[in-house]
């Protein structure tokens, strides 16, 4: 049984709202966009701290324009305990059209080890989806792996459940084994939405929809088996790929639900 999980939130217009009504509370506002950050800090930090999350990926090798010193000042102004890279490997990333995974797990392992080294809080890797036909690798999704490159690194995982349900059904896995592989005595931060079917598409991905059924047991379920420091709900946002899923309503009640398990943990 985990002891005083704290509630994070993606910001939005929609939750300063909620927070400054007293409708909601959360522990922490996540701030994902690079390019808004100082702004969405300026508005959020008379509620609570921030969680930073604007990296980017782990096969992503290029830091020249990385500008790690104002990375460290953001994390610093939000008190971000820790910030999180995820674990994607994408093929562009690769001059050679046929990639070894041993050469993708080296550069990822590589790639994570000069992030911890530069960043002023502790890093964590976040686990991502996978299709087949686009985004990662198949092997940068597999629970070993990310227990190697935790292990090897000595980092902690961002157990984001979204995306853990869309990569196990386009793995052919069924998610509570998934799930149970992953290291889960690594994880310091779970994320929580819910995942859809593209309907232009016609397949399972990582929508960042209101939490079903679903979802609330899969977090119950990581919940009995990890003792996370903060659950992070990924719905709502700003500009045009998250403001049409940032419903005031619908944003209400998914925190209210969680505030009453996290309670209870």
């Amino acid at each position: 049984m985990n002891c005083h999980v704290q509630l994070g939130c993606n910001y939005s217009p929609e939750l300063i709202r909620l927070l400054e009504t007293g409708r909601s509370r959360v522990d922490w506002i996540k701030l994902s966009l690079r390019d808004t950050v100082w702004t969405e800090h300026a508005i959020s930090s008379p509620f609570c701290p921030q969680l930073l999350h604007t990296l980017p990926h782990a096969s992503k090798r290029d830091f020249e324009d990385i500008d790690f010193d104002e990375i460290n000042k953001q994390i610093k102004a939000c008190k971000s305990p820790h910030i999180a890279l995820h674990l994607l490997a994408k093929k562009e990333d690769w001059d050679a059209d046929e990639v070894t995974d041993e050469e993708i797990i080296d550069r990822m392992l590589h790639v994570v080890l000069r992030w911890k080294k530069e960043l002023e809080a502790d890093l964590l890797i976040e686990n991502v989806p996978y299709y087949g036909f686009r985004g990662t690798f198949r092997c940068a999704t597999d629970p070993e792996v990310i227990t190697r490159i935790c292990n090897e690194a000595d980092i902690g995982l961002m157990l984001d459940l979204a995306h853990l349900r869309v990569a196990a059904c386009h793995r052919g896995e069924e998610v509570d084994q998934y799930l149970e592989a992953m290291p889960l005595n690594r994880v310091r931060e779970i994320h929580v939405c819910g995942p859809g079917m593209d309907p232009e598409r016609g397949y399972f991905r990582d929508r960042h929809l209101e939490m079903q059924e679903t979802d609330y047991n899969l977090l119950e379920k990581s919940l009995a088996l990890t003792t996370p420091v903060v659950v992070t709900l990924e719905y709502g946002g700003t500009g045009p790929i998250f403001e049409w899923r940032s419903e005031i309503d619908v944003l209400e009640r998914q925190l209210n639900r969680l505030n009453n398990i996290v309670a209870n943990n």
